[in-house]
């Protein structure tokens, strides 16, 4: 009994990897760049040079009275760890962060803040709106869409950022510094990061429900194109 157990252990296992060798040898050029495309790489030597003008960086801005608030990382650790996001690539050499920065000034570091996180925000939706664009024009080019569909999926895409800057998740905050001015103001600097693939996905999915609210058509034209 033991023994035939064994023996169909050992005959699943063989299928099993018999499967995955078949997977393996079908997942070959684009399909497998597809199941690769969410993998990211970092280049030494790029993160290198990311290291060098990163403490550069932190170097001029502390000479113009840039710090770091309470319960933040040093400065030049904070810019380390952004350039180095920026440095980041997914496996077919597409940017796997969208990184935005933006600086504001306030009467007090809370609002000079939150006017520099809203604006990078703006950023990144228009960073996101330009991607999503050239992978639906790409798609579109390579279908038989009809021309007068075509355009009008283009025209809700091009009038899409602020309904993209809408589904914008949890950004993760790089960096953070202010400074006080001579007249007592505050001025906030900070850079945030997305995920490209998830910041994609959120906005092709918030672009199909803006066409199904004025054709389910055109919804269905975007879902031909396999997104």
């Amino acid at each position: 009994m033991k023994k035939e157990l064994l023996v169909s252990m050992f005959a699943a296992f063989c299928m099993l990897f018999a499967t995955n060798v078949c997977a393996q040898e079908k997942a070959t050029g684009d399909e497998y760049k597809d199941l690769k495309k969410q993998e990211k790489v970092l280049d030494k030597e790029i993160q290198k040079k990311a290291i060098k003008a990163a403490r550069k960086e932190a170097k001029k801005l502390a000479k113009e009275g840039f710090r770091t608030p309470v319960g933040k990382l040093p400065l030049d650790k904070q810019l380390e760890n952004a350039w180095e996001k920026q440095a980041e690539l997914t496996t077919d050499g597409n940017p796997y962060w969208y990184i935005a920065s933006s600086r504001a000034v306030g009467g007090n570091q809370s609002s000079a803040a939150l006017q520099a996180t809203n604006a990078a925000k703006i950023d990144l939706a228009g960073q996101i709106q330009t991607k999503v664009s050239q992978l639906i024009e790409a798609k579109v080019a390579n279908d038989d869409m009809g021309q007068e569909e075509a355009a009008s999926l283009s025209s809700v895409v091009a009038s899409s950022k602020s309904v993209i800057s809408a589904t914008l998740g949890r950004t993760i905050p790089l960096v953070e510094v202010y400074r006080t001015l001579e007249n007592k103001n505050v001025e906030v600097m900070v850079t945030l990061g997305y995920s490209a693939q998830a910041a994609n996905e959120a906005a092709i999915g918030a672009i199909r429900k803006e066409l199904a609210a004025k054709s389910e058509e055109l919804a269905k034209e975007l879902d031909k194109l396999g997104y």
